[in-house]
């Protein structure tokens, strides 16, 4: 079962469901796709859609978390909507998982504490994001009093935005975290619970940054190594922290933070989905298989074999966000973009006068010739804007 919806569904998602015939939610979005991308999708009326996902555990995929606010209202499946509020309210699942973490530092806080709130009531560093939120949107770490001011004027600017581009389900502007600062290196992780609730790693991408300052979406990249290094390390780690959170048949995109020692620690559960944006398909891209496929088919990949002849190549994501006090933009040039790079795999231009991102690519690129990674994670892409 699938639920397309906005912002953005990838032509690879909607060619899958109408191959596999998997019953999709007949809604505005999905009938969009249907006549622009030519998929004979399988649309299913909203009642009897919403009597499948009545079933136990049902096996539920969505491109979006604007689809949440369907769940909740439409669904009828208590146990579903209580599991996936557990995972999309930050603060809900902290609370879940202190057991594991008794000594994690975090607390809650509204718009109105938030601005009261002095510097030196903070624990530094901390990270301040939105209880309910993705995308990196409204993410601040905070070390000083001016980081910490900058932060607290920042989020009163944007709030109102947030609720403009997204429902209160994906990106609640009324409640914030104030969390402790998770050191290590950081990953994003698309893994699905099964029936039973084992967990089924599907794809592993590491999330780099330009500095200890930058919390940007701007690069993540997968390869060989990193998938046969940490895999049956974190497939361990989510089975554990699965005990609090009690998931079956449950898609997750999970960021978190692997420090020297081998301690992991959540930063956040995205519920009934994989990385947004369809950006999941970086997956088919670079091994050839669709993570949302061996959710919905019940089915572990196959990493040995689609691992062969990959060594020394890395998979990247790239996430074309707009610079901060970004000037009017006429035009994004795309093709001064892609020549930038070795072998590009994809590209996808987004509205950018709508959204905070130009759009994705996807690329693949040398593990000892990554001289064009370096630079785009440092750069502004100010050089790729044409002004109005």
């Amino acid at each position: 079962m699938i639920i397309l919806d906005e912002p953005y569904v990838s032509p690879e998602l909607a060619a899958y469901a109408a191959v596999r015939q998997e019953p999709v939610l007949d809604n505005a979005t999905a009938r969009t796709c249907a006549r622009d991308y030519g998929a004979a999708l399988n649309l299913t009326p909203e009642d009897a859609f919403a009597s499948l996902c009545r079933e136990d555990a049902p096996r539920l995929y969505t491109c979006s978390e604007n689809a949440l606010d369907w769940v909740y209202a439409h669904s009828g499946n208590n146990a579903l909507v209580e599991r996936v509020r557990r995972l999309k309210d930050k603060a809900v699942c902290r609370e879940r998982l202190a057991p594991l973490y008794a000594d994690f530092f975090f607390r809650q806080v509204t718009l109105e504490e938030l601005a009261a709130l002095p510097f030196e009531a903070l624990k530094v560093p901390c990270v301040l994001k939105p209880a309910v939120g993705f995308f990196s949107l409204g993410v601040h770490r905070i070390e000083n009093a001016a980081q910490w001011e900058a932060a607290k004027v920042a989020v009163a600017r944007d709030a109102a935005l947030w609720r403009e581009q997204y429902p209160p389900e994906v990106v609640g502007g009324g409640r914030f975290l104030l969390e402790e600062y998770i050191q290590g290196e950081e990953y994003a992780v698309d893994v699905y619970y099964d029936r039973q609730g084992r967990a089924v790693v599907c794809n592993i991408l590491r999330h780099e940054f330009s500095s200890d300052a930058d919390v940007s979406d701007r690069l993540y990249y997968t390869s060989r190594e990193i998938i046969e290094s940490r895999l049956n390390e974190f497939e361990a780690w989510f089975n554990r922290v699965n005990g609090p959170l009690g998931l079956r048949n449950f898609p997750v995109h999970v960021e978190l933070r692997r420090d020297a020692g081998g301690r992991i620690a959540p930063i956040e559960f995205n519920p009934l989905r994989f990385a947004g944006w369809c950006s999941t398909d970086v997956s088919l891209f670079a091994w050839g298989f669709h993570s949302y496929g061996c959710f919905l088919e019940d089915t572990r990949p196959d990493w040995e074999r689609v691992l062969a002849g990959k060594e020394g190549l890395l998979y990247t994501l790239m996430v074309l966000n707009k610079p901060e006090n970004c000037p009017p933009v006429r035009d994004f040039d795309y093709d001064a973009l892609c020549r930038d790079f070795g072998k590009v795999l994809h590209l996808r231009p987004c509205d950018f006068r709508r959204f905070s991102h130009f759009g994705f690519l996807f690329t693949e690129t040398p593990a000892d010739r990554r001289e064009e990674l370096d630079r785009i994670i440092r750069s502004d892409l100010t050089e790729y804007i044409q002004q109005e």
